[in-house]
């Protein structure tokens, strides 16, 4: 009995100290996050109206949304001129104008592929695929993808999922390399090409999805867009997934039929 209780007093004394030790680590953490300014503890989003944690800085999340650009330039054939490009350029940089998040500049790309896709980056980088654009009928219609994808940007939703992905070891590890990017850069660069797209189409939050979809009305509006638009757009893909595969624009909890109800909702409260 003596025995077993000083082995039971040792084990407690070694849990003890790693508990000690990582709770250290973690407050030594906190501490250069809030001298370096590498994070946003408890900031307010105009966005969502909420104050979030963010562990990720601007900077470091346009640095990895570079890093994942070029990965996708080995992966897909890119529209590098002509006017879809700057058809959905303009677009763009009309909802850019009255996004509520402009630390950074949005970057929008179009994907030749015969795919009903779109999908969006860290750091602002918005992508649709040729497949979707030829299924929209108009410019209000190319404005609700843009502006839902620019919905994620906003309520910073991107950046949080590549947050959790890529874990809070990772996040410690470039805190206490005094800011550095490097980390990050190793951890994109080590990712296969697939393994990067698996990381892009992770699933939203329902939450997240409805949010977008209510942050996406809003920028349409404000930029002159009609945010029927957006109803429309949703119709499409409803019927659209119908068809074999998965939509990575559709990898969401909420089903299109309520999505399309909450928009409609949406845009009769936004006219009041």
């Amino acid at each position: 009995m003596l025995s077993n209780s000083r082995d039971d007093k040792y084990r407690y004394f070694l849990f003890s100290r790693w508990c000690g030790c990582r709770l250290r680590k973690f407050l030594f953490i906190l501490f250069l996050v809030a001298l370096s300014g590498c994070a946003f503890i408890g900031s307010y989003n105009p966005a969502t109206g909420r104050r979030e944690f963010i562990a990720i800085s601007t900077p470091t999340e346009v640095r990895m949304g570079r890093d994942i650009h070029q990965r996708l330039l080995r992966e897909y054939e890119f529209v590098i001129r002509g006017g879809l490009l700057n058809r959905v350029r303009s677009i763009g940089a009309r909802l850019a104008a009255v996004s509520d998040r402009k630390d950074y500049k949005y970057n929008f790309y179009v994907i030749k592929k015969d795919e009903m896709n779109a999908f969006t980056t860290p750091g602002g980088n918005i992508y649709i695929f040729t497949g979707l654009l030829n299924k929209l009928k108009d410019d209000n219609q190319i404005a609700a993808v843009i502006a839902h994808e620019m919905g994620h940007c906003a309520a910073r939703h991107v950046v949080k999922k590549f947050q959790a992905i890529l874990g809070y070891d990772l996040l410690g590890s470039f805190i206490l390399s005094n800011i550095g990017l490097s980390p990050y850069a190793r951890s994109i660069a080590r990712l296969s090409s697939s393994a990067v797209m698996r990381l892009v189409s992770s699933a939203y939050s329902r939450h997240d999805e409805y949010e977008a979809d209510r942050l996406g009305v809003k920028y349409m509006r404000l930029a002159g867009f009609n945010p029927q638009g957006m109803v429309e757009v949703l119709k499409i893909l409803k019927k659209t997934s119908r068809e074999p595969g998965g939509l990575i624009i559709l990898r969401s909890h909420p089903y299109l039929k309520d999505r399309i109800i909450a928009v409609q909702h949406e845009i009769l409260c936004s006219k009041e």
